[in-house]
């Protein structure tokens, strides 16, 4: 179904719209295509007019009960996905609970997300989330409940990339939106407002690529509108093919080369900057993250402590030597350090440590800074640490993306047991505000994430968070892990330079 003016001629690079209204009936029973992306989409699947929504709903239910509803952001790294990277109706099918789930598509890759100095001064930054937010606010808040679901009872969703923009809507408790949020409660999964690093368009690489881009599709020549409406009339084969090259060349700079830049809409100041002072939304969360974040996004060719700084220069350059040094004590060279935690690593010497670090970064201590600002706020918050592997090869421990399948209790997983129970925790979270409430049978209780509020490092205990361990069962722990390096990822003070 289709949820706005579809992308395409001359709306293509232009903000989102409403469709035009029609008479009659359309035909609906058949997913659409998806969104112009990486080939593994094939090619026959994809369209630039891909504005569209799935609604999922508990049967037997009459549509005069309004239910709770999930509205899940789908990831990707803003460069792949669509519909089918969640499972809705295995989702409402396992809930204990009558609920709607809710999927749609939104633009990717430059379509989305064009960093330029162009692109800010026509007011056509971050088009991509702000899809997210039309559809969120226009279509979700306006029209649910023709579906049989609660506008006042949704919950927003998202893991990874999609977990990135469900912090971006949380932490933009400000401007037009300050006071007014369109949701009602939120998960973020391997994801946050503080993930990775938004530098803002005129980011020196932003321009190079810039460069890259508009030469590559020969739209150099002119003024600004003239270059736009070439952009507009390009080959949609060959934006493509540029984006994605683009985006492969930049593996190891410091972000993606089409995401959300800070400046732009929904992101008018950084996530850590909106955590400080308080300005997102205070409404009930859950933070998931898994244990090996990182480890398939790090490169296994580092042997020397110089080319661990040399990496991270790469990731975050605008950190000082300082900063460096910092951090390369704080994750103990296994070449140097007797009995550093990350020594016998399976490739390169420096494997295991560039991941740990990297796995902090991108996605471990911004979903702790999340729970820690919601919570000191009085929030209800919940966090858990998923390290249940789904044979993954032994190596690569708990990687990004491993709770993928248990979040909609697949029971095509490793440790079934474990699927149910957690998407027992969540289903009971959108269906009622709380993940105890329809827990799966013989879980543990959840407990809220509550920091310490003593003063004195030496007197704080950390949080206590749920674990789903190695064998599929739940248990609850201390959030205690490399806690000294989350401190440091999480500096009010490096924030700036780490573009958080």
């Amino acid at each position: 179904m289709q949820y706005a003016t579809q992308p395409v001629g001359e709306r293509r690079f232009a903000t989102i719209d409403w469709p035009e209204p029609f008479e009659g009936v359309k035909e609906a029973t058949r997913y659409s295509k998806q969104c112009i992306q990486d080939i593994r989409t094939p090619l026959e699947e994809q369209d630039e007019a891909c504005f569209t929504f799935n609604v999922y709903r508990t049967s037997g239910v009459s549509f005069d009960e309004k239910l709770p509803v999930l509205v899940w952001i789908h990831g990707g790294a803003f460069l792949i996905g669509g519909w089918d990277r969640f499972d809705g109706p295995s989702f409402v099918a396992s809930s204990r609970a009558p609920i709607v789930v809710v999927t749609f598509q939104y633009r990717l890759n430059s379509f989305g997300s064009l960093p330029s100095r162009l692109f800010a001064d026509k007011g056509l930054l971050n088009l991509g989330l702000r899809d997210q937010q039309f559809f969120l606010k226009q279509f979700i808040q306006k029209h649910i409940s023709l579906f049989g679901g609660d506008p006042n009872m949704v919950t927003l969703g998202g893991r990874s990339a999609g977990a990135y923009s469900v912090g971006f809507h949380y932490f933009h408790n400000y401007g037009e939106d300050a006071d007014a949020p369109y949701f009602t409660r939120a998960i973020h999964q391997s994801g946050a407002a503080t993930s990775r690093c938004f530098p803002n368009a005129t980011s020196p690489h932003y321009v190079d690529q810039f460069e890259v881009y508009t030469a590559y599709l020969n739209c150099t020549e002119g003024d600004d509108e003239e270059i736009l409406a070439c952009l507009r009339a390009a080959n949609v084969s060959d934006i493509r093919d540029v984006s994605l090259k683009l985006y492969y060349d930049s593996a190891e700079t410091e972000s993606y080369p089409f995401q959300p830049v800070q400046g732009g809409p929904l992101l008018e100041k950084f996530g850590s900057e909106s955590g400080y002072d308080g300005t997102f939304h205070k409404l009930p969360v859950i933070i998931s993250t898994v244990t090996d974040e990182g480890i398939l996004d790090v490169p296994g060719t580092l042997d020397t402590n110089e080319d661990f700084i040399s990496y991270f220069s790469g990731v975050s350059p605008k950190l000082t030597d300082d900063d460096l040094a910092l951090l390369g004590g704080l994750y103990p060279d296994p070449a140097a350090v007797p009995g550093s935690p990350f020594a016998n690593s399976p490739n390169s010497t420096q494997f295991r440590r560039v991941s740990a670090a990297y796995s902090d970064y991108v996605a471990i201590c911004p979903g702790q800074e999340t729970a820690y600002r919601a919570s000191r706020e009085g929030v209800p918050t919940w966090k858990v640490r998923f390290n249940t592997n789904n044979s993954w090869p032994a190596w690569q421990g708990i990687p990004h993306g491993a709770d993928e399948r248990y979040t909609w209790n697949e029971p095509q997983v490793q440790y079934p047991r474990a699927s149910s129970m957690y998407h027992a925790y969540l289903a009971s979270f959108v269906a009622t505000g709380d993940p105890n409430t329809l827990r799966y049978p013989g879980s543990p209780k959840w407990p809220r994430y509550e920091p310490s509020r003593s003063e004195k490092e030496v007197d704080r205990v950390p949080p206590r968070q749920l674990v789903l361990q190695l064998r599929g069962e739940a248990a609850v722990e201390l959030d205690s892990i490399r806690r000294d390096a989350c401190q440091y990822w999480r500096d009010p003070e490096r924030a700036p330079r780490l573009n958080k």
